[in-house]
């Protein structure tokens, strides 16, 4: 109810729009539970793509876990917006996820031109502050947004330094993405690691989140 109340009082959606928003929320939240019941690890990876997916296709989906695939995770069958199903962690106002590894696109340019790539028309994001959980408190942050407004050619891209050990001022084969703190940066891991991309999301840029915590 506490979320129905604030979707009225945002005066943003309709009363169509409130309703199935509503029942989004009340069939994640009970699957939640229901995962919490039995278990004390938390909801990640291909188990958070099965509940997601089993809430946006009551009816039943084509929907296949278990693989790295670089486009979308789910997609809902009724309106066909495709998403990308991350966890991610809370740190200081910002959601900090994983993404895309970029081993085989030998260049920057090569790896901003696939990354830029339209692979999903939204991410949705189960977030978890470690803090809270290290306390007791089994919480969740649920943030969805539009892919578009991670612009990764906006960023100021530079070679990653290294600062410390023997290979002191050498390039690691990674690469920083200066942005503006208001909105998200990234960086793209040396090879040793894929090079996977890393971003850090201010999450007032995205809209906030809805919390669910799990009693």
């Amino acid at each position: 109810m506490e979320y129905e109340k604030q979707l009225r009082e945002s005066g943003k959606h309709t009363e169509i729009e409130i309703q199935e928003k509503t029942m989004l929320m009340n069939c994640l939240k009970t699957k939640l539970i229901k995962h919490h019941e039995l278990y004390r690890f938390p909801v990640k990876a291909e188990l958070w793509e099965d509940i997601w997916d089993q809430c946006i296709n009551p009816s039943g989906s084509n929907w296949v876990g278990g693989g790295h695939q670089s486009g979308a995770d789910t997609l809902d069958e009724t309106s066909k917006v495709s998403y990308q199903n991350k966890s991610g962690q809370i740190e200081n106002g910002y959601v900090k996820i994983t993404s895309h590894r970029t081993k085989k696109y030998p260049s920057l340019e090569e790896k901003l031109d696939f990354i830029s790539q339209n692979h999903c028309d939204k991410y949705v994001l189960l977030s978890r502050d470690e803090s809270e959980w290290k306390n007791g408190i089994k919480s969740y942050y649920l943030m969805i947004f539009d892919s578009s407004q991670l612009d990764f050619r906006s960023l100021d891209w530079s070679k990653h330094i290294l600062k410390t050990g023997k290979k002191k001022g050498e390039h690691n084969g990674g690469y920083i993405g200066q942005g503006d703190p208001l909105k998200f940066s990234a960086k793209i891991d040396g090879p040793g690691s894929s090079n996977q991309l890393h971003i850090s999301i201010n999450i007032d840029y995205i809209g906030g989140y809805t919390k669910v915590i799990i009693p």
